[in-house]
């Protein structure tokens, strides 16, 4: 870590920031090395500053922020060679509790510096890269509703459950697509194609497919068309973990999906952030894509 930037997110743990800045500096001293900040103040420049930081020779990036900004901090990093470090500092924190990391901020610093580099699987939708989950559908709706309800009451879990039952009655726009999942093909009428590349994030919500995800393969879920009020009750069973395949879901597991809803340019969310994209849209994994600095084995979990 003799090199080491950090990029942060100051919209995700305002408060976080100092004992973040202040213990990073003392690790990197203790190591002999030097610690340069990128704040992303405004939102938005993340993949910009991680850029920079590599220009400059960073020997270490480490991403502070909610799983979006750590997943915009690994679509720059993907090839460079350069390890990353994750603090969490948003409201779900999946991959960094995935990986082991505390959610305290000084005990998650302590984890990075005395952690250990390991390469990790990512997910790539086209050209992108995500690092829990993609979806094209109704989750674009739920996220843009989530950021209101943050403004109006603050960053909670609470508020984002509650913005996904309001988006979920406002919002319902089943999609026709076309997917082929490792060479078989069907035609699916659904409001959401959810993927996901977290086991964790699958057994929290007490959802199949972990075991297969853990094998190297992603876990595709379709919502049934079920109208407005039936995806609410949906969504009621997944916060309460009652959710069953072939009940409330289709599952498809497989190594290479492809989706395809049509000529539309539609929005695609990765890791909570989203932005249009042009299908067919080509989702696969890259087992060691991405190095990664975990705790050493053995050590507390998050």
């Amino acid at each position: 870590m003799m090199n080491t930037h950090v990029v942060i997110n100051a919209r995700s743990g305002r408060r976080e920031g100092t004992a973040i800045t202040d213990a990073l500096e003392a690790c990197v001293a203790k190591h002999g090395g030097r610690v340069t900040f990128h704040v992303d103040e405004r939102g938005g420049s993340v993949e910009k500053l991680t850029r920079r930081a590599l220009n400059a020779g960073a020997s270490a990036v480490i991403a502070a922020g909610g799983d979006g900004t750590i997943c915009g901090v690994a679509n720059r990093m993907v090839g460079s060679g350069v390890p990353l470090g994750v603090i969490p500092m948003g409201t779900f924190n999946y991959f960094a509790r995935s990986l082991g990391i505390p959610e305290t901020a000084e005990d998650a610093v302590a984890a990075i510096c005395d952690g250990e580099v390991r390469p990790a699987a990512i997910g790539r939708v086209n050209d992108k890269v995500f690092l829990n989950n993609t979806s094209i559908g109704v989750y674009s709706a739920i996220l843009q509703q989530r950021e209101d309800t943050y403004k109006q009451f603050g960053r909670s879990r609470i508020a984002a459950y509650w913005s996904v039952l309001r988006a979920l009655v406002k919002f319902y726009d089943p999609m026709t697509m076309k997917i082929e999942v490792d060479g078989e093909r069907m035609s699916v009428r659904s409001p959401l194609a959810f993927v996901c590349n977290s086991a964790f994030q699958l057994e929290r919500f007490a959802l199949q497919g972990a075991d297969e995800v853990r094998e190297g393969k992603l876990a595709l879920f379709l919502a049934d068309d079920v109208g407005r009020w039936g995806l609410v009750k949906h969504a009621a069973k997944l916060a309460a973990r009652r959710m069953q395949e072939g009940r409330d879901f289709r599952l498809v597991t497989g190594r290479e999906i492809v989706i395809d809803p049509g000529k539309h340019k539609r929005l695609v969310v990765r890791d909570g952030e989203k932005e249009p994209m042009r299908g067919p849209y080509r989702i696969r994994l890259d087992q060691r894509g991405l190095d990664v600095i975990r705790p050493k084995a053995g050590s507390r979990p998050a």
